[in-house]
């Protein structure tokens, strides 16, 4: 705990016996001084979740929990990320000392997400925290992550306050429906935020937007005045959500859906040429052990899009796989690069999470997202 760690493995504690799982613990070095305090877990190899270092002034969790939740959101308020139409990430774990939890506002809907025992205890305490703070009307609870069936907890997933599970949020000049309960993940992707709305300022003539989902990149750029905009999406949820986001933006009449998996789409494609490619795929990592075949997956998929961009246009690539490092990123990017046999402008250097994802050196987990954006030529 000395370099900051916030999930202790079980391994490395001597507890007493008879502690209840989510009870707020003082965390003693061996020399006896205390370092901190934390929610005990009992299922799984983590057995402590410290939500504070340096000491324990928290009388319980509710409290605790009231004012991590109090302080995330007052983080995001500063940053200008809050407000009406909002849509932000309020809690992102390990960054805001509360480990294993995960919270995500859509103006007047959250949804929260846990991976521990410990957040299942308390997750009255957390709903309650997190409408106090929020204002908002609805919190659904999506904990139906594969961490979970791995270390042996069962998929939660449900209203916990409030009936309403679809909304709109603003982002820059464009509006998106979110459905909390049909979405992937939390609902949306948040983490792509910025990427989105630079990729709109930047994109222009015809555009191509893969793995699009619900339409984020391809809307952003036709709001920001894009001529034409080809969507590329196999989900039957996402497209019907991707068709609504048209029609709220009045671009409808701009856009072509193609139902259809990407990799048979490049194919068809080969010969036709975009001013604007967006590339953001799933993660092709999951696990260490698919390294190998997700690099090369990612390489083959970045060439083939690279080859279908005009000289003078603009690329977005993007990997979520947490277990890419930044450099092997960079290394496949401009492999692929010099595989399509192009050149390219960094429009700086690897993107990584905006604001409200708060990453610690000590939880590299939470750093997952690589993104570059280009022109081509």
């Amino acid at each position: 705990m000395t370099r900051g760690v916030l999930m202790v493995y079980r391994k490395w504690v001597e507890a007493p016996h008879g502690l209840e799982p989510g009870e707020l613990v003082v965390v003693e070095s061996p020399r006896g001084e205390t370092v901190g305090c934390a929610l005990y877990d009992t299922v799984g190899p983590v057995a402590l979740r410290v939500i504070e270092l340096g000491g324990c002034s928290y009388s319980s969790p509710r409290e605790a929990v009231r004012t991590l939740i109090s302080r995330a959101f007052e983080a995001r308020r500063r940053l200008g990320l809050a407000g009406p139409e909002a849509g932000y990430r309020l809690v992102h774990s390990d960054g805001d000392y509360l480990p294993g939890l995960i919270v995500d506002v859509y103006s007047d809907v959250a949804v929260v997400q846990s991976s521990s025992i410990v957040w299942d205890i308390h997750m009255d305490a957390v709903v309650e925290a997190v409408v106090e703070v929020t204002g908002v009307n609805t919190v659904y609870e999506k904990s139906v992550q594969r961490t979970r069936k791995d270390i042996g907890l069962k998929p939660r997933e449900g209203l916990r306050y409030g009936t309403k599970t679809r909304t709109v949020i603003r982002e820059g000049d464009a509006r998106f429906y979110v459905d909390v309960r049909l979405g992937q993940k939390t609902g949306f992707f948040l983490d792509q935020r910025l990427n989105r709305i630079d990729f709109g300022r930047l994109a222009h003539g015809t555009v191509l937007d893969l793995f699009s989902y619900t339409g984020g990149f391809g809307i952003h750029a036709l709001v920001a005045g894009a001529e034409r905009a080809v969507f590329v999406e196999e989900d039957e949820k996402a497209i019907e959500l991707l068709k609504l986001n048209l029609e709220l933006n009045k671009v409808a009449d701009a856009a072509e859906i193609i139902a259809d998996n990407v990799w048979a789409v490049l194919k068809k494609l080969k010969d036709t040429r975009f001013t604007s490619i967006a590339v953001d795929p799933p993660a092709f990592i999951p696990d260490p052990k698919d390294w190998e075949k997700g690099v090369k997956a990612y390489r083959r998929l970045y060439t083939a899009s690279i080859n279908l961009v005009e000289r003078g246009g603009v690329v977005l690539l993007s990997s979520c796989s947490t277990h890419l490092s930044r450099s092997d990123f960079a290394s496949i990017v401009a492999e692929s690069f010099a595989r399509a046999g192009r050149s390219y402008t960094p429009v700086g250097g690897i993107r990584g999470m905006p604001p409200d994802h708060p990453v610690r050196p000590s939880a590299p987990h939470l750093d997952y997202l690589k993104a570059l954006m280009a022109f081509v030529y």
